[in-house]
């Protein structure tokens, strides 16, 4: 006999008109990794989940409150939690592990409840270095590695690099902040903590040449009035320039250089001047210099950005190539409200392919 196929809860194709949707948090002693039970938020607040590509620390968990028998079960030091979306009666999606950054005791007659403010576990690598790290001239995922050696994160997903760093930081510098300089030297997007709570590194790349992970247009889930486009083509850089100088040497200086793909609307040929930006690092070699600078120009500069609003989609992680109104865009950020029924704030920053025509 044959049986019904399961319904499409996540592009929600036409046919589909509603679905079931729950969001549970467990309590995870972050020390052992063992599941102390499950949280309970009040009902009449709304946590919300976000991610920000640009900042030290991309993901914030806040607008949880615990009501009086919660908020003396967790253990604001050690513990951990982990939210999880679930649709209909199976598919568990897990979204991250969170630690308590901030929280206050409201007391009532019935005892203390707590609003907390959460972050990933990014925290834990952001806090001064006790001693310098000197990256030696190891291959910069190497070097990522022994520069989070012994912190309770568990295991780092580093893509493989070719690319050494000779680079150092002096104690006193932020470990999370020495860890986004490696990231830059060796090509890797700015490290985050994905859905499964693993530090990951992934090797840049040009949107407009990768294929698409989320389509919108195929699944037509964006919601309409939601759609908000901004620019910033008069002042987006056009050419990044990275120089390497060692000052105790007499070799010339180490200069890598990326421009913008011609068919953006901001390239030198189409604005007709070069408006550069550039920056001083340490590495070895020319082609180093090269991949740094286009590593920059891949990720630190939003030339013309969307932000639009879909139902929550847990596949949504970091840096997804998204098809939208035709067009490749990265995505850079979102915010996710964990109630059933909320609207998911993507921002998308527009790819420009390297010669001009359609994107397939």
């Amino acid at each position: 006999m044959a049986s019904a196929p399961s319904p499409d809860l996540l592009d929600l194709p036409a046919h589909v008109g509603q679905r079931s949707a729950s969001f549970r948090f467990d309590l995870i002693d972050g020390r052992t990794g063992v599941r102390r039970g499950e949280l309970t938020p009040l009902r009449d607040t709304s946590p919300s989940l976000s991610h920000d590509s640009t900042s030290t620390i991309p993901r914030r968990l806040s607008g949880v409150t615990l009501g009086v028998v919660d908020a003396a079960r967790v253990n604001q030091l050690t513990d951990r939690i982990a939210p999880r979306m679930v649709l209909g009666d199976r598919a568990d999606y897990p979204l991250g592990r969170y630690m308590v950054a901030d929280s206050a005791d409201l007391v009532t007659s019935a005892g203390s409840t707590a609003p907390l403010t959460l972050l990933d576990e990014m925290f834990v690598v952001d806090q001064e270095l006790d001693v310098g790290f000197d990256a030696g001239g190891r291959l910069v995922d190497q070097a990522v590695a022994q520069l989070v050696d012994g912190l309770p994160i568990g295991e780092v997903w580093v893509d493989a690099t070719e690319f050494t760093s000779v680079a150092a930081w002096s104690p006193g510098t932020s470990r999370a902040n020495a860890l986004r300089d490696l990231a830059a030297s060796g090509g890797y997007f700015m490290p985050w903590f994905n859905h499964v709570g693993r530090l990951r590194l992934r090797r840049a790349f040009d949107p407009a040449d990768q294929a698409v992970t989320i389509d919108l247009d195929a699944s037509r889930r964006v919601i309409r009035g939601s759609i908000s486009r901004v620019n910033d083509l008069l002042t987006a850089p056009n050419r990044f320039v990275v120089v390497s100088n060692d000052p105790g040497s007499d070799a010339e200086p180490v200069v890598g250089v990326y421009d913008v793909p011609a068919s953006a609307p901001h390239s030198i040929g189409q604005r007709g001047f070069v408006l550069p930006k550039t920056v001083d690092v340490q590495v070895p070699s020319q082609a180093q210099a090269a991949v740094y600078a286009r590593t920059l120009g891949l990720q630190q500069t939003v030339y013309e950005s969307v932000e639009l609003s879909t139902p929550v989609d847990p596949r949504h992680d970091a840096y997804e190539v998204v098809r939208f109104d035709g067009v490749r865009w990265l995505e850079v950020g979102w915010t996710m409200p964990l109630v059933p029924g909320g609207a998911m704030r993507h921002t998308l920053r527009r790819a420009y392919p390297e010669t001009e025509g359609g994107e397939a």
